[in-house]
């Protein structure tokens, strides 16, 4: 990731680079996230907000309260209405789970440390769908798999559920509590008030600020425009004496508008 980054910018990568690993790489961020990435969480923003982009600021800004403000009522008494009903975990894990346990019936474990849960975890071949069987090593007392998926999203993967079936346990105490429902629902109980219409807003004086346009930023009107990407190797040629070639018959002398291969 680091070798692309320098090849296209330099000057971002060395940006990068001088950050924490853990505030911007999942690898590095000690499973804090759940899975999720900054670029995942930004794409579910951009899909209820769509078709705003366009607009100008204060109607985005307008839009995203209003939105926002009708879909925390609406999750809440979702929620609300599941913990009644006597429902403790979402519907989402509990489906990945049930998926796991099926695949964690052919698997094969091998108890290594009773006391401190160590696991040897084995899968086996499948030749008709080309997979081939590998180990992992399940810790259910950290609760860490080298398969990755019970460190990363905090609840058992087909191989941690082996390993608890190995030993008669439930599976479900191994997922963390932020998957509840009741942590769901105390997310999105918060509420948006209303705003009140404009001309009871208090007044707002803007004497000391002088909101000018950045002439710098302004297009231009006609002509193409320059291009801002950042030149590195790929754009310098092989030899620097190559001739110009032609974009349609690929022969030097001439440009494709003046090719005489043309009408061929």
């Amino acid at each position: 990731m680091l070798a692309i980054l320098c090849s296209v910018n330099v000057e971002g990568a060395d940006c990068l680079c001088n950050l924490p690993f853990e505030q911007w790489t999942q690898a590095y961020d000690g499973s804090l996230r759940y899975g999720h990435m900054t670029t995942n969480l930004a794409e579910c923003i951009n899909s209820i907000l769509k078709g705003t982009c366009h607009l100008p600021i204060i109607s985005v800004v307008r839009k995203t309260y209003f939105r926002l403000a009708a879909l925390f009522p609406k999750r809440a008494a979702t929620y609300k209405g599941q913990m009644q009903g006597g429902h403790v975990w979402c519907h989402k894990v509990l489906k990945a789970i049930n998926k796991s346990k099926a695949r964690a019936n052919t698997m094969y474990t091998v108890c290594h440390d009773r006391d401190n849960l160590w696991f040897r975890v084995t899968e086996f071949d499948i030749p008709n769908q080309g997979i081939t069987g590998r180990q992992y090593r399940v810790h259910l007392q950290n609760r860490t798999c080298d398969y990755g998926r019970f460190d990363a999203l905090r609840y058992p993967c087909a191989h941690a559920i082996t390993a608890c079936q190995n030993l008669r346990m439930d599976p479900m105490s191994y997922v963390d509590d932020v998957y509840k429902i009741e942590y769901m629902y105390n997310v999105w109980r918060h509420v948006f008030p209303p705003v009140p219409d404009e001309r009871k807003w208090p007044s707002v004086s803007f004497a000391p600020f002088k909101l000018l346009p950045d002439r710098e930023l302004h297009r231009k009107p006609k002509g193409r425009p320059c291009s801002s990407r950042i030149r590195n190797n790929m754009d310098i040629r092989e030899t620097t004496n190559q001739p110009k070639l032609c974009g349609w018959c690929r022969n030097p002398g001439h440009t494709s508008q003046s090719c005489p291969n043309r009408n061929e």
